[in-house]
């Protein structure tokens, strides 16, 4: 944990404010749930060296090895009363997306709504947990998985995982990893609450593997056109009707 040890938070930034670093926990999200509940403010975020039940979205398990990968939880409570929760996960996947870009020999993809992937392998995840207080949200438990120094996965994800280590063919600092992705989600989420989906949407758009691709969800099959100003993902079927898709397993 040497190097989760040596990690200074970037002046200016309310990520990581305070910062709880854990050698072992079950979830980081759980437990910043669990903090969100109790009132912790903005930024609190929970980093954590190795998990025993960590998941991402759909409930799928998350391997969370020691020494190798970053996992964080982040409790984000701006802008609540006038960006919805997906938005944010979105915006969260983008500025992901941004800050891995600094460590691979060529851009990353977002796979619409959060993955971010590598030549077509997952590189990082993201689980948006929204904590409601009567119909409105009053915070979002922001879940974060990057594959930083991993180079072995289990025999479930090896064929569509990847990690920085691996795409770079060089070992990375996860302190460094750290704080590039506490400026942007810092950056981006600061830009969207205050301007709006719109204010990054095209930067978005750019970087979505999803449009222009075939793809299904649910019942809905075909090519990805666009993002709507809600963060939809636009598909236009095979009989040229554009069915907006808001949630649900993209293939």
């Amino acid at each position: 944990m040497d190097d989760l040890n040596a990690f200074v938070i970037p002046q200016g930034c309310r990520i990581g404010r305070p910062l709880i670093l854990k050698a072992l926990t079950g979830s980081t999200n759980d437990d910043a749930r669990l903090l969100a509940s109790g009132g912790a403010g903005h930024g609190t975020t929970v980093l954590a060296d190795a998990q025993t039940a960590g998941r991402g979205r759909l409930g799928r398990a998350w391997s969370s090895p020691s020494g190798e990968n970053l996992y964080l939880s982040v409790v984000w409570r701006a802008g609540l009363d006038s960006i919805d929760p997906p938005l944010l996960a979105l915006g969260a996947g983008l500025a992901v997306s941004e800050a891995l870009d600094l460590f691979t020999p060529a851009p990353t993809a977002v796979k619409w709504p959060n993955d971010v992937r590598y030549h077509g392998k997952k590189l990082a995840g993201l689980l948006a947990e929204a904590i409601y207080r009567g119909s409105r949200a009053n915070a979002v438990v922001l879940g974060l998985g990057v594959n930083v120094r991993g180079e072995v996965f289990p025999d479930s994800i090896r064929a569509i995982a990847t990690s920085l280590r691996i795409v770079r063919g060089e070992d990375v600092v996860r302190a460094v990893v750290l704080t590039a992705l506490f400026e942007r989600l810092d950056g981006t989420l600061g830009q969207l609450c205050a301007d709006g989906f719109g204010a990054i949407r095209q930067r978005l758009i750019d970087r979505c593997e999803s449009i222009g691709a075939r793809v299904t969800v649910g019942e809905i099959t075909g090519v990805g056109v666009d993002l709507d100003a809600g963060g939809a993902l636009l598909i236009r079927d095979d009989y040229g009707a554009i069915h907006p898709v808001r949630a649900g397993e993209l293939r």
